[in-house]
């Protein structure tokens, strides 16, 4: 009569017990190894304070993105006005208004995500606070289990008084095992779940960088705006006369530009492609490198929001580049000009294959000449474009590079062709 059941209650052996211990060490003992941070308790009343934190932040978030779509919309107003200098300069406030509004937006996006961070954290500490408890329940119903394994079924016969004791004995061991499934269930749950915490706090940290170089950028921008605002109101001293008199030269300048790179490297492609050797094809394909550290573009090829959008339309993309910057060449060529203009607007235009040429402007220090041929990747200047400065030229935006690539004379958007 024991002995059946001993077979039906009482399943268990020495070697399944140690089989069940060597899986829990096997399942979470490699996890905990890697586990960088200690739980030190009590942060539950932390996580709700940095919870409704998170929420004031973000409500001033809403608030600071309906800010900026006001100013989009007046910049789009401004934008479509005549052109005259108390529009321009009303044009040129909302983008300084709109600028700054951007960057306490991305402080507070900052701000938000530190929180965001800091929850995180928490959470994780609180995670692997129940990951302890659990282990700790754990290993008591193991050490039960084992215990009660260690004596034999006449053993715990003698040591009980009655039959019912003994059934009793039984469905202890019984429950102790149910107890333990569910203790790993749970155990194996929680792990998942700090594993998934542990995803999202990298994900938070990688954001969080993302922003602050994002806030780095939107500085930059907003000095720009303001050195835009000031170099115009500095050249007309407040003179709608003196303004469009600026514009008149701005244009000219431009034109003047324009025409010469076009009629200048027809006629140089002629040049270099007569004659028994064709010396641009031996340069092999025209592909593109970025000519600065690709650090952003501040203006777009035709970029409705270029602030001299109504002078001509931006036949390139600007570069986000510290005054002084090296200039590359961005594919090996021929220098067809290397103008340097004084304190005017100052360019190198160099003749690539397949029809391409490239063009750098606003350049403050050339270190090419005219007729050589130059490699991908070789320094031939120095950027510039800080207002008043040598080859910034009379309006400008502030230090960047103005880079321009044309096929066939007509100029494309740069974009298609960096990598």
């Amino acid at each position: 009569m024991f002995k059946t059941y001993q077979n039906k209650n009482f399943p268990q052996s020495k070697n399944k017990l140690i089989l069940a211990i060597i899986l829990v060490i096997f399942l979470f003992l490699p996890f905990y190894l890697k586990a960088e941070t200690v739980y030190n308790g009590g942060d539950n009343a932390e996580i709700t304070n940095i919870s409704e934190e998170i929420k004031a932040k973000q409500k001033k978030i809403e608030e600071l993105t309906a800010k900026i779509n006001t100013y989009n919309d007046s910049i789009k107003q401004y934008r479509n006005q005549s052109v005259n200098l108390a529009s321009q300069i009303q044009y040129l406030t909302a983008r300084i208004d709109k600028a700054e509004a951007e960057i306490e937006l991305t402080e507070n996006q900052i701000s938000e995500n530190s929180l965001q961070v800091q929850d995180t954290e928490n959470k994780i500490k609180q995670n692997e606070s129940n990951i302890e408890e659990n282990k700790k329940r754990l290993r008591e119903f193991i050490q039960e289990m084992y215990k009660k394994d260690q004596n034999s079924e006449l053993e715990i016969i003698l040591a009980n008084d009655s039959i019912s004791d003994y059934y009793n004995e039984l469905r202890s061991l019984s429950i102790l095992q149910n107890k333990t499934k569910e203790s790993l269930t749970e155990l194996k749950q929680l792990k998942d779940n700090l594993a998934v915490l542990m995803t999202n706090l990298e994900d938070k940290k990688a954001t969080l960088k993302a922003l602050k170089d994002k806030l780095e950028k939107n500085k930059e921008s907003l000095l720009e705006q303001q050195l835009t605002k000031q170099n115009i109101l500095s050249q007309t001293k407040s003179s709608e006369n003196k303004f469009q008199s600026l514009l008149s030269q701005v244009r000219a300048e431009q034109a003047s530009a324009n025409a010469d790179v076009a009629a200048l490297e027809k006629k140089l492609r002629e040049k270099l492609s007569g004659g028994k050797v064709d010396k641009l094809k031996a340069l092999g394909d025209a592909k593109f490198n970025w000519p600065v550290i690709n650090n952003g573009v501040t203006a777009y090829f035709h970029d409705p929001d270029y602030p001299f959008k109504y002078v001509f339309e931006h036949p390139a993309v600007d570069l986000r580049a510290k005054q002084g910057t090296p200039i590359r060449a961005a594919a090996s060529g021929y220098v067809g000009r290397a103008r340097d203009a004084g304190m005017g607007y100052s360019y190198i235009m160099i003749i690539h294959n397949d029809g391409f040429s490239s063009v750098y402007g606003h350049v403050s220090k050339i270190y090419v000449e005219e007729d050589q041929f130059v490699n991908q990747g070789e320094i031939i200047g120095l950027s510039g474009g800080m207002p008043g400065t040598h080859g910034a030229g009379r309006m400008t935006t502030g230090p960047h590079l103005h880079f321009e690539i044309r096929k066939n004379g007509i100029p494309v958007d740069p974009l298609n062709y960096l990598p």
